[in-house]
């Protein structure tokens, strides 16, 4: 039995059974990677179908002649795509970086575990489903326990990973060039790979260089995508600074036009016509509208900001409502603040003109202190056109780590503004969250209080 068992083709002939569970184990590290919480009933029957789908298909595929061998392996790629994507609801690029990704993990662990069986085998004479069994168990819980503690570092769970198709391409020529130099001898017997005693090793060892291609692709790519992040939110940072500077000389020239008001007064007194009265009235209207809009919150560099986005709002018919006690910011950096209000109010403004009922279109900001924290809370009316949500009823809750998509179309490079506010927040200590209910967006920020 042992020397029919250590025949080449029996070598590399897993049971079925287990190259489906190595496949589907493969899907459920990345079900786990992408969506770390519980998903209920619903996400147990699609584990459980998955499954059930994966070990009928590789019966089938195990019963078919060889020459089905290369359209069983498209087959069995197809499946692990369709469970990623139902499951993960991700986008069909970003679906297929996973694939590549789950399939190599697969195939190099149903290779590990034949490789140390047949080890096993050769040392001790003796071999039997069971032996087949426990090893393939203790080779699956390692090296799937193993990989997705390496792994999850490189993908952002609720978040989409925006693959190129230029990416794509690159991906999935790591993961055949692998698949097609660890598998070439069920293809062709005449290679230097496919000799009995080198077989399993060059398998194996492929595999593993192939995954450890695509882990290192990920991590390298990740970083880039990290470095151009924070230098786009740094120059958001920078970009809020630079308007908070360009609205304290507006500010200023605002402020002497206001002590001009004597000379409106001057020229009403005296004026007899009719439309010119009626000029100098509107003119002093618009004064007193923007003398209005200054804010005095006790903290000046959040009275600038403030008065320009209130300003910004009533040319866009947008009522503001500031409860502020902007003592409480003493000790944030000027840059701080600039970069947290600019782009809280941005994003309330940038919603709320959307909406079509101008009713509706409003924005309420308040800044105060509880214990050791600073509090700050905008919310704003939205139809839900600015927050990209499956279901606008009910309540949404979105933690640090799970930030709204934005709905312009590069979403690459839009959607800083969320991630500067928690930037600011994690500084001083703090958090961020945002939650979406009953059409009202809100931004709570959280910042430790130093006196």
């Amino acid at each position: 039995m042992l020397n029919a068992f250590l025949n080449p083709d029996v070598l590399q002939d897993t049971p079925r059974l287990f190259t489906a569970i190595a496949e589907w184990l493969a899907v459920f590290v990345y079900f786990n990677i992408y969506k770390r919480q519980s998903h209920g009933r619903t996400y147990f029957f699609q584990c459980v179908v998955s499954f059930l789908v994966m070990v009928l298909f590789q019966f089938v595929a195990g019963i078919l002649p060889i020459g089905f061998w290369i359209l069983t392996m498209i087959g069995a790629v197809a499946l692990i795509f369709l469970s990623l994507y139902m499951v993960l609801d991700i986008k069909p690029r970003d679906c297929g970086v996973l694939t590549t990704h789950a399939f190599v993990l697969a195939e190099f662990a149903a290779s590990l575990y034949k490789q140390l069986y047949v080890w096993s085998v050769r040392i001790s004479g003796h071999e039997g489903f069971v032996a087949s069994f426990v090893t393939m168990c203790i080779v699956y819980a390692i090296t799937f326990k193993t990989y997705y503690r390496f792994e999850r570092d490189n993908i952002p769970a609720h978040r989409n990973i925006n693959i190129s198709t230029k990416e794509l391409i690159g991906v999935a020529a790591t993961g055949v060039g692998a698949f097609i130099m660890s598998n070439i001898s069920f293809v062709t017997t005449r290679t230097p790979f496919s000799a009995s005693e080198n077989m399993l090793y060059v398998r194996t060892l492929v595999d593993f260089g192939g995954m450890l291609m695509l882990m290192t692709q990920m991590g390298r790519r990740n970083e880039l995508a990290a470095k151009n992040e924070n230098d786009a939110i740094n120059q958001l940072f920078q970009k809020q600074y630079e308007q908070y500077k360009l609205a304290v000389d507006n500010s200023e020239a605002l402020r002497k036009e206001m002590h001009d008001m004597k000379h409106y007064v001057m020229a009403l007194k005296n004026e007899d016509d009719p439309q010119k009265r009626a000029d100098v009235l509107n003119d002093m209207e618009q004064a007193i509208a923007i003398q209005e809009s200054f804010m005095n919150t006790g903290n000046q560099v959040l009275d600038v900001i403030l008065t320009t986005k209130s300003l910004q709002c009533q040319k866009k018919g947008i009522a503001l409502n500031a409860m502020v006690d902007g003592d409480v910011l003493v000790g944030i950096h000027v840059k701080d603040i600039c970069s947290l209000f600019g782009n809280v109010l941005d994003n309330a403004i940038e919603a709320t003109q959307q909406v079509e009922n101008k009713d509706k279109r409003l924005i309420t900001l308040s800044v105060r202190r509880r214990n050791k924290f600073i509090i700050v809370e905008c919310e704003n009316y939205s139809d839900g056109s600015s927050v990209r949500l499956k279901s606008n009823q009910g309540r949404r809750r979105f933690g640090s780590g799970n930030l709204p998509a934005t709905t312009k179309g590069d979403n690459v490079k839009h959607g800083f503004g969320l991630k500067s506010i928690l930037q600011v927040a994690e500084k001083y200590g703090g958090a961020m969250n945002c939650t979406y209910e009953d059409g009202w967006f809100k931004v709570k920020v959280l910042l430790s209080y130093n006196e």
